[in-house]
């Protein structure tokens, strides 16, 4: 991990014209370029606040997702795959831009105190990187990573969007629910205030597959940040008709998930009906864990094994389920146990696409654990302090098996092999690794902290 990031976009040099006539060397050189893999497609689905425990391939008893399942078994699980932050902005963030929060500007919720504020400008997103390489490039769903024009998606790299800007909306009246902007538009196409009616998901969706069966002649990069199951509970009523035994918001959220798989699946098909599967990167992940901050924990949503939720660096905060499909490139029904975390997107996708990473990054590209084989051993680090939750500021550092967590003023070192849920401290037993741990994780402190 460099400890400092490039603070400017390199300069990009403009390709010297050909020449009339070719040299061999450089006919040798045109003749290999013609015969590379073309570029992919890339398909990022990002889910909002959804749980570990809420897909049926990654065990959920109670919700039926048929179309992320069949996702599953065409390419590969991501067991051991983590959030930068267990909460929404500085989670998108990382993932962005391929460094830790701390470097991008946004550590917490981005609220009405920030609606001046959002990603520092200096750092280039994966949609920039992406677009240099000669990808159509395209934001649908939730941003939440600035309000004013000069943060917005279409100043980031992303030369269409279509969604919302901050975190939270109404999905009947697309009305903001928080923040400065509260009972007012935050729906956008491109640069101006889209007004359509309807259940905001589904026109999501629906803007989508539009998006993905356009002709072109260049490959895309399509980020769909769905805002489900994220609250306000709302769904239409047959999706939540076959979860009413659940009751109340249990049956709201659980055809919320359903919706969201349904999303998937028409994407998918999308895919099919225009011909560009086979060369389509598909990755599905969630920005954190569901929220368990309702009264006496209410169980809405189900972070499987794992303790805690978002907010919380416990691994229910920040262990997010992860599916990839590639196909020629992934396994079919395969499964990824190395530890890996969302800023190693940016370096990965850069690589798929044949893109040089303008400056280091916090994260490394994992294509070779997608391709079944290991990845070195390395240190994954959190530092967390969201406004809404009023604790001292959480530390975290991973490295394989071993995590160290530093939260509500105790440090604590767990086995994760053995103790997922995070039951038993074993500082006292391991006193050296503890600190060795904990050096690392307070790398990521700030100023003031």
């Amino acid at each position: 991990m460099s400890p400092t990031y490039a603070q400017t976009l390199p300069s990009i040099k403009k390709k010297p014209a050909l020449a009339p006539l070719l040299t061999r060397r450089s006919w040798l050189a045109a003749t290999a370029a013609w015969a590379a893999p073309p570029q992919p497609n890339i398909l990022f689905f990002h889910a909002d606040d959804l749980g570990f425990g809420d897909l049926a391939c990654f065990g959920s008893p109670a919700i039926r997702t048929p179309n992320l399942d069949r996702l599953a078994a065409q390419g590969a699980r991501l067991t051991q795959h983590y959030a930068c932050a267990p909460c929404c902005s500085p989670s998108r963030a990382g993932l962005l831009t391929g460094v830790y929060p701390q470097r991008t500007g946004v550590t917490g919720v981005l609220r009405e105190e920030h609606d001046n504020t959002g990603m520092r400008q200096d750092l280039p997103t994966i949609a920039e990187l992406l677009s240099r390489a000669g990808y159509d490039t395209a934001l649908i769903g939730k941003w939440h990573l600035g309000m004013p024009p000069a943060y917005r998606p279409l100043r980031r790299g992303f030369q269409h969007f279509y969604g919302f800007l901050n975190g939270t909306i109404d999905y009947h009246s697309h009305l903001s629910l928080g923040g400065g902007w509260k009972g007012r538009e935050v729906t956008f196409h491109g640069n101006q205030p889209l007004r359509q009616q309807g259940y905001f998901p589904h026109l999501l969706c629906e803007e989508a597959v539009r998006y993905l069966k356009q002709k072109r002649n260049r490959p895309f990069y399509l980020h769909y940040a769905t805002p489900l199951p994220h609250a306000p509970y709302q769904v239409p009523e047959p999706w939540s008709r076959p979860y009413a035994h659940l009751g109340g918001n249990r049956a709201l959220y659980a055809g919320m998930v359903a919706h969201m798989d349904d999303e998937a699946g028409r994407l998918l098909r999308a895919l099919d009906e225009s011909g560009q599967a086979a060369n389509t990167l598909v990755v599905f992940a969630s920005d954190n864990g569901w929220v368990k901050l309702q009264p006496a924990n209410a169980p809405i949503g189900d972070n499987g094994p794992y303790r805690g939720g978002k907010y919380e660096l416990y691994e229910g905060g920040i262990h997010s389920p992860c599916l990839v499909r590639w196909p020629g490139r992934v396994k079919a029904g395969s499964q990824v146990t190395s530890p890996v975390i969302n800023l190693d997107w940016f370096p990965t996708l850069a690589a798929a696409a044949g893109a040089p990473l303008p400056a280091p990054v916090d994260g490394i590209d994992i294509t070779a654990a997608l391709r079944g084989r290991s990845l070195p051993q390395r240190s994954l680090l959190w530092s967390f302090r969201d406004d809404l939750v009023q604790t001292p500021r959480s530390y975290a550092c991973r490295r394989g098996k071993w995590k160290f967590l530093e939260v509500g003023g105790k440090s604590l070192l767990f086995n994760l092999d053995t103790d997922p849920g995070e039951t038993r401290n074993l500082a006292p037993r391991y006193p050296k690794l503890f600190r060795r741990l904990r050096s690392q994780a307070y790398s990521l402190r700030q100023p003031g902290d």
